[in-house]
């Protein structure tokens, strides 16, 4: 967590100006608020729900992966969920969510001083019970940042037995690649092999004149350069004009027969996607298809 979401506390909202209420009972300052990150405010509300609870449980599923600072792409789910080895059945009540499980000491690590389960175990928890983009997305950002290893989630996935979402969950570990380098090129190529498309190179780089540039996606056969637009900002004129160039000089080589340019907007869209890649001259093999659907 960012210092300045470790140093946000909560308080009463009767003794706030203008609170933002967490739940009942709980708010922080509206600047304090609006300075945090997405992430940061999920984390913050994981802290704040689980320091209200009376009984020792440890925090699991998708708030043990705000915790670990794990990207989203499902709709965020505001209510704390944790494991209580105490309970036969699912229990839900005042945003908290208690799960019956086993869980061994190994399998419990404190994080923010919160007992939390281990990082591998929420990974595959994550990868099982999500949507099939949640998981990719979840995945290519632990092997990027090298958090934990393929074969490691694959052998502890085998070790959970044929439980629930297994096949979701190998097949996402099996798709994961440590290149795609942000939530949207992860989206981005869920989306795109959906609509039967051959995988792209990911960060393939081009020797030009004007030096080397690299790619998000780059589809050889086709001869297609793909880029998720997610990283110029437009209020930079020059890192307008230097993308133009970089650009310009990119269509321009022997081979390249199309540039496709897409946003989040068209990555989580299969017919926009579709729409766009086409146009570049990419053939689409099926029929758009919803992304993140088990």
């Amino acid at each position: 967590m960012s210092s300045t979401a470790q140093t946000v506390l909560v308080r009463v909202p009767s003794l706030l100006d203008d609170p933002v209420r967490l739940f009942h009972g709980a708010a922080v300052e509206r600047p304090e608020w609006d300075a945090l990150s997405a992430l940061e405010r999920r984390r913050l509300f994981v802290r704040a729900r689980y320091g209200s609870l009376r009984s020792e449980c440890v925090v699991s599923g998708v708030s043990a992966a705000a915790l670990w600072g794990l990207p989203d792409f499902d709709p965020t789910d505001w209510r704390l969920h944790v494991l209580d080895v105490r309970l036969g059945k699912t229990h839900s009540g005042r945003g908290v969510v208690r799960h019956p499980g086993r869980i061994t000491p190994d399998e419990v690590v404190l994080v923010d001083g919160i007992p939390t389960v281990a990082l591998g175990r929420t990974v595959l928890d994550l990868a099982r019970r999500q949507s099939f983009t949640h998981a990719v997305v979840v995945l290519d950002h632990v092997l990027r940042a090298r958090m934990i290893e393929r074969d490691a989630l694959f052998t502890a996935l085998e070790q959970l037995g044929r439980v629930r979402g297994h096949r979701q969950a190998a097949a996402a570990i099996a798709f994961a690649d440590p290149r795609s380098e942000s939530p949207g090129e992860s989206v981005s190529r869920v989306t795109a092999h959906g609509l039967g498309l051959p995988a792209p190179e990911l960060q393939h780089e081009f020797s030009t004149p004007n030096g080397r540039f690299r790619t998000d996606f780059w589809w050889p056969d086709a001869g297609v350069i793909g880029e998720f637009d997610g990283r110029v900002k437009y209020d930079d004129a020059g890192a307008l004009w230097d993308e133009k160039l970089r650009e310009d000089t990119l269509r321009r080589l022997p081979g390249v027969h199309g540039f496709a340019r897409w946003t989040m907007r068209e990555a989580r869209d299969p017919r926009a996607l579709a729409a766009v890649l086409s146009a570049a001259g990419l053939p689409v093999l099926r029929a758009a298809q919803v992304p993140g659907r088990r």
